[in-house]
């Protein structure tokens, strides 16, 4: 692997790791949205999405089975985008801030998509 994928593998998964971490260790805000989109079991969805974050994060930023933690990151980010990012159900300034982070989430898969190729 050349040091170019390296660290772009690594930068693009230290955002997994750290929101996963996040959510880890303060998950309440993420599973009040995840009740709202009457998401079943909440906690444990959360628990297990900032799981896989941490965990694919950490083994694509390590090089190690890249093209599955990268599916597996995509997948999480599928939920995520959709019910943490409605910008469609938000006014003004809202809409815009959640309209960024979802546009910036579909940037997030495409990069994982091109990964998952290689």
């Amino acid at each position: 692997m050349s040091v170019t994928r390296f660290i772009g593998r690594a930068l693009l998964a230290s955002i997994f790791i750290k929101s996963g971490l996040d959510h880890l260790q303060n998950p309440e805000p993420i599973v009040r949205a995840a009740r709202g989109a009457e998401v079943p079991e909440p906690e444990l969805a959360v628990k297990v999405n900032s799981g896989v974050m941490v965990g694919a994060g950490a083994l694509m930023a390590a090089g190690l089975l890249s093209r599955p933690a990268s599916v597996a990151l995509a997948a999480s980010l599928i939920p995520t985008t959709v019910i943490g990012h409605p910008f469609w159900d938000k006014q003004g300034k809202e809409r815009q801030q959640q309209q960024t982070q979802f546009l910036k989430n579909l940037a997030l898969f495409g990069a994982l998509l091109i990964v998952s190729k290689e």
